[in-house]
């Protein structure tokens, strides 16, 4: 079904969500067996900014918690467990080299791998005319892409996700909707600041703190292994956070750092939306993976699709909300790997 959907098109678009990366070991949110199902409530936009002490705590969790989710690969679940828990204690040149490695190895049937290697063969991308909505205005070397951009944007895929996988995979053409889980971004002078030093001073600063936790879990007899949050912290056991000593931005000395994503209850900044916009105006098919569309920010590429007669596809375990809203669309109810990298073999 998905090959002659595929047929006859020739600017196909990729709308990406959570189910393409729970088989690399990153638990999805709003899917049918999603965290959220569970009682996870994450970080709210709102709290973070305005309460140090959600900052304590989203900090503290996440040195238990991010590293894991940093260290996730594409397919890494095919490892076994114990190789896994030797990989997240190493540092980030690791990750590009276990990266390469795999994608050079026995991992095609990921679905990142095989998303990647539609774009490569040329089964999604859209080519679009640029527009300076398309760029943050308040951004000095966005204004400068754009004052020398040469009219063309390109875009294969949009995601919701912030694992960096598909980057990871080799997508070029990719827009990150709800930002990058590998960065950090100061809250007064918007400086960026890679996240893997972040995390290592954080660990540097409240190595006591970090002690006393390992200390109350072997005390306590605790030895399940803390649940990954899909936002990359962790259900830690001990809830104390007053003494986690959350460090300032190294440039301007005064700002806080937030991870460089759309937290719930915040906006996914307007030049990005515009830009989506305009790849969906521009495509001939809206191919949708691993997602229950359950939020509005993605929801509303597949409803503009929708309005404008433009073929929908979509590949995931579980209703999603344009079959809800009883849109015309294609539905494969499957994981994605297996059917991703069929497709490949059979589009080739």
């Amino acid at each position: 079904k998905l090959v002659k959907w595929f047929n006859g098109k020739s600017n196909v678009l990729c709308l990406t969500g959570a189910g393409v990366s729970t088989m690399s070991g990153i638990p999805d949110y709003r899917g049918h067996n999603g965290s959220y199902h569970k009682g996870h409530k994450p970080m709210v936009h709102d709290q973070f900014i305005s309460s140090t002490a959600s900052r304590q705590r989203y900090w503290g969790r996440s040195m238990v918690g991010w590293k894991e989710f940093a260290m996730a690969s594409p397919n890494v679940s095919s490892l076994t467990p114990f190789v896994f828990l030797i990989f997240i204690r190493l540092r980030y040149w690791l990750i590009t080299f276990l990266t390469m490695s795999i994608m050079n190895g026995k991992n095609e049937k990921d679905a990142h791998f095989a998303i990647a290697e539609l774009e490569k063969l040329g089964f999604i991308g859209v080519d679009f005319e640029d527009n300076p909505k398309y760029h943050c205005d308040r951004n000095d070397d966005d204004l400068m892409r754009w004052a020398f951009t040469d009219g063309a944007q390109k875009m294969s895929i949009i995601t919701q996700n912030v694992d960096g996988l598909h980057r990871k995979a080799g997508s070029k053409h990719l827009t990150e909707l709800h930002g990058r889980g590998d960065r950090v971004k100061c809250m007064s002078c918007g400086a960026y600041h890679c996240r893997h030093e972040y995390h290592d001073l954080l660990e540097e600063v409240n190595c006591e703190w970090l002690e006393e936790l390992k200390k109350f879990n072997t005390d306590n007899k605790n030895d399940s292994k803390n649940e990954l949050r899909p936002d990359g912290d962790a259900n830690i056991s001990r809830e104390v956070y007053d003494d986690v000593i959350v460090p300032q931005c190294n440039k301007c000395n005064t700002g806080f750092y937030k991870p460089d994503v759309v937290f719930f209850g915040d906006s996914v900044p307007r030049h990005r939306v515009e830009r989506c916009y305009g790849a969906v105006e521009a495509c001939d098919g809206l191919f949708c993976i691993g997602t229950s569309l359950a939020v509005h920010s993605a929801f509303r590429f597949v409803q503009r699709a929708a309005q404008n007669g433009v073929p929908i596809a979509i590949l995931n375990v579980g209703e999603t909300r344009a079959e809800v809203n009883e849109l015309d669309v294609l539905k494969i109810e499957a994981p994605a790997s297996h059917v991703l990298k069929a497709l490949v073999e059979e589009l080739k």
